[in-house]
């Protein structure tokens, strides 16, 4: 999975907020915007965290899930109601 850089840095500006900060909040590390920026791939739990935190239609406008499909990833999880756990 990656993150779907144009889609993501849109997002971040129409809800005036920093990327840096809110990949922070979802549990990212000092420098992972710049990892994700030049096509490194997304984890299992910042993906999930992307997942609960924007809601699924958010979610895959904004990460690229190349081979995997929604339901198998939603399959590596709980699902209570719209959460993954």
């Amino acid at each position: 999975m990656k993150l779907k850089i144009d889609q993501f840095e849109n997002f971040v500006k129409r809800n005036c907020i920093s990327a840096n900060k809110l990949l922070k909040t979802l549990g990212g590390k000092k420098y992972t915007y710049r990892h994700l920026k030049i096509g490194r791939q997304i984890g299992y739990d910042l993906a999930r965290e992307m997942f609960n935190a924007l809601g699924e239609w958010t979610f895959l406008s904004l990460v690229d899930l190349e081979e995997e499909t929604l339901d198998g990833f939603k399959a590596k999880y709980i699902q209570v109601g719209n959460k993954l756990y």
